[in-house]
């Protein structure tokens, strides 16, 4: 079943008309037809099964048959990445929105090699990432800023759980309240930005005996924190 983001999902039973943005892609670009049924999520948690029941000005209508609230309770998980090469990065958005992360901050390291900020680009990966995994809520993307700010955002202060990757730190271990993740840049963190984060009640935590690429850490880290038991040393 195709799935189409909406600005809001109406009742069971409404007739709708879609906007016009989304109905080209119901109508034109996925070619829907009259009788079809399609899923329509508003990014809040909040998702509907709908059928075409036809056009209306040149935009789809639809009967809203069943709504869920699939996602409304997702706990917070917050993905602080350390920005790598184009591609690299995109790839670990993706995975940080297919593995559950709420909110993802884009991080600037030491060590980052590339530096330029591009939330238009990486929001239209969220997007993606979204429709393809079949998420009914979208991650909030949050402005590219360095590891020393980052450290002091008051609403990262209040998680108490926070880990930042670094290699040989006992197991990351799991957690099914809210969490943090900071995860380093090609080469690590610096030893300088790991004492920063430490003292900013950050605990170092370690994701095996291997070396891991940036990238990959990700999936390895929000994967340990969801779905790992307590820590081992």
């Amino acid at each position: 079943m195709r799935r189409f983001r909406c600005d809001s999902i109406p009742d069971s039973g409404a007739l709708v008309s879609l906007t016009a943005e989304v109905s080209h892609h119901v109508l034109q670009v996925t070619r829907v037809r009259r009788g079809g049924r399609l899923e329509l999520f508003d990014g809040l948690g909040r998702v509907a099964v709908a059928q075409l029941v036809g056009v209306e000005g040149g935009c789809a209508r639809v009967r809203v048959e069943s709504v869920v609230d699939a996602d409304a309770a997702r706990t917070t998980l917050h993905a602080c990445l350390a920005v790598t090469k184009g591609s690299r990065f995109e790839v670990a958005i993706r995975m940080a929105v297919e593995l559950g992360a709420t909110e993802i901050w884009p991080v600037l390291a030491k060590r980052s090699v590339a530096r330029g900020d591009r939330s238009a680009r990486w929001s239209r990966v969220v997007e993606g990432a979204v429709g393809q995994s079949g998420r009914a809520d979208v991650p909030q993307l949050h402005p590219l800023e360095p590891l020393s700010s980052l450290l002091v955002r008051a609403e990262l202060d209040e998680v108490q759980t926070r880990w930042i990757c670094v290699p040989g730190a006992q197991a990351i271990g799991g957690s099914s309240g809210p969490a943090a993740v900071l995860v380093g840049p090609e080469g690590g963190w610096t030893e300088a930005e790991v004492r920063e984060a430490t003292a900013a009640a950050w605990q170092p935590a370690g994701l095996g005996a291997l070396v891991l690429r940036a990238e990959t850490a990700v999936s390895a880290a929000l994967t340990r924190v969801r779905c790992a038991g307590p820590a081992t040393t």
